[in-house]
C-alpha cells in the first residue's frame, strides 16, 4: 500500500474518533512521524471537525433561558456575556488535542533522526576498526611469510655449504674492479654440473644495469646467466656448466650481453678442483 492509499483508507478518521485499534494507533503515529503528508491530512481533518461543530451549533430555546436563570440566580441582562456554546468548545478542545499529537509526532521524528545519526556514526566507527584489524592481520601474514622464506633460504645455504659434492670457487675482486670490496662465491655441483651463486658483496646496480656470471671455458667466456642483487643471504641458481676453468662477474646492460665488458669486471676466481 502506497502513502496515498494509506491516507485514503480511513485511518485518520478512525484515529481521531477513537475507533482505531492499539496496533493501528501505533502504526499511524509512526507514519505521522515519518511523513509530513500524513501530518498535514491529520491537521486538515481536525480543522474540518472544528468547522462542522461550529456550523451545527444549536441555539438554546427561550424557555431554557428562564430555567437557567432560576437555577443559577443570575440577572437576565448578563445572560449574553456568560453563555458559551458547548459544541464549539468541544471542537476547540479537539483541535488543540490534534495539534498536540502533531507536535509530539514532530518531536518523535526529531528524536528518531538523532538516534539514527548516532547509530550510523557508531556503525561507521566499528567498520573502520574492523578494516584496520583485517589490514593488520594481512600485514602480519605477509611478514610471517617473508620470515619463513628467509629462514628457508638460510637453511638451503647452510645445507649447500656443507655438501661435500660441491666445488667451492671464491670470486675475489680484480684490480680493475669498480668496487674494491666486491666478493662472490660459486658452488658448482660436481654431479649435476648445476651452478649456484652466492653474492657476498656487490654494489647494487642502477636500474638499467644487471650483473652477469661468466664461465671461462678453454679460455673463452661462456654466459652462465644474469642475476639481481637481493637483500638477504640466498643462493641463485645459474646455468648448467659442464666444464670451466674459472668464473667471473661483470656488470652489463639489463638483460645481459653476448660478450663480457672487460672494464666492468668486478670479481673472478679459478676452479682448483
Amino acid at each position: 500500500m502506497n502513502l496515498q492509499e494509506y491516507i485514503s483508507s480511513g485511518i485518520i478518521e478512525s484515529y481521531v474518533l477513537g475507533l482505531a485499534s492499539a496496533g493501528e494507533r501505533v502504526e499511524f503515529e509512526r507514519m505521522c512521524a515519518a511523513h509530513s503528508e500524513v501530518r498535514a491530512e491529520l491537521e486538515k481533518f481536525g480543522l474540518s471537525l472544528e468547522r462542522q461543530a461550529q456550523e451545527e451549533a444549536i441555539t438554546p430555546p427561550p424557555s431554557l433561558r428562564g430555567r437557567i436563570f432560576a437555577e443559577i440566580e443570575v440577572e437576565k441582562d448578563n445572560w449574553e456575556d456568560r453563555v458559551v456554546p458547548l459544541p464549539q468548545q468541544k471542537a476547540i478542545n479537539n483541535t488543540a488535542w490534534i495539534r498536540s499529537i502533531a507536535a509530539a509526532a514532530v518531536i518523535l521524528l526529531a528524536g528518531s533522526t538523532v538516534l539514527n545519526f548516532y547509530f550510523f556514526s557508531q556503525y561507521k566507527k566499528y567498520i573502520s576498526k574492523y578494516d584496520e584489524l583485517i589490514a593488520s592481520q594481512n600485514q602480519l601474514a605477509t611478514l610471517n611469510q617473508a620470515l619463513q622464506t628467509k629462514l628457508q633460504n638460510y637453511e638451503s645455504a647452510m645445507n649447500m655449504m656443507k655438501d661435500t659434492g660441491m666445488e667451492v670457487i671464491k670470486l675475489a675482486v680484480v684490480p680493475s674492479s669498480p668496487s674494491a670490496g666486491s666478493m662472490a662465491t660459486v658452488y658448482w655441483d660436481m654431479h649435476s654440473r648445476d651452478v649456484y651463486l652466492l653474492v657476498n658483496s656487490l654494489p647494487k646496480p642502477v636500474a638499467d644495469k644487471q650483473y652477469q656470471l661468466w664461465a671461462i671455458v678453454d679460455g673463452k667466456p661462456v654466459d652462465a646467466g644474469i642475476f639481481d642483487i637481493g637483500n638477504d643471504l640466498s643462493f641463485v641458481k645459474m646455468k648448467n656448466i659442464p666444464q670451466a676453468e674459472a668464473f667471473a662477474i661483470t656488470l652489463e646492460k639489463k638483460g645481459g650481453s653476448a660478450v663480457p665488458t672487460m672494464d666492468a669486471m668486478y670479481v673472478m676466481g679459478k676452479v682448483t678442483g
